[in-house]
């Protein structure tokens, strides 16, 4: 008895070889997402009273407050569950009196870190 068209030991080969290639493309991503997500903790990890340079989240980087790049220094952080409303990001800088900015960001894992800053240089 001969199998239907497409279904011989080619066809096989060829669903083993797209298979293959899927689990590589999902290994692929999973080290890119833990890659990405390591580099937002160190990028994110600034603890009070460190500087931070950058204006926006994408380029926002610690750094050395003697630094010339370093605009804002982080006088309170608070780590919420999501979602963080602007009320929320008021509510939370709001107990810190030299805190003129606010900067957040979501983790994949639902958290959102929330840091008050305080301006050095404009």
């Amino acid at each position: 008895m001969s199998l239907p068209a497409g279904q011989g030991p080619r066809a096989l080969g060829l669903w083993a070889f797209v298979a293959a290639i899927l689990a590589v493309v999902g290994a692929i991503s999973c080290i890119l997402g833990f890659v990405r997500s390591v580099r937002d903790v160190e990028r994110f990890s600034a603890e009070i009273g460190d500087c931070v340079a950058g204006a926006a989240v994408e380029d926002t980087r610690i750094v050395a407050c003697d630094d010339p790049t370093a605009r804002r220094r982080v006088v309170y952080r608070e780590i919420r569950p999501s979602p963080v409303t602007e009320k929320v990001l008021n509510e939370t800088c709001s107990g810190s009196p030299t805190a003129d900015d606010v900067l957040w960001k979501t983790f994949e894992d639902g958290q959102v870190l929330i840091l008050c800053l305080e301006t050095l240089r404009p």
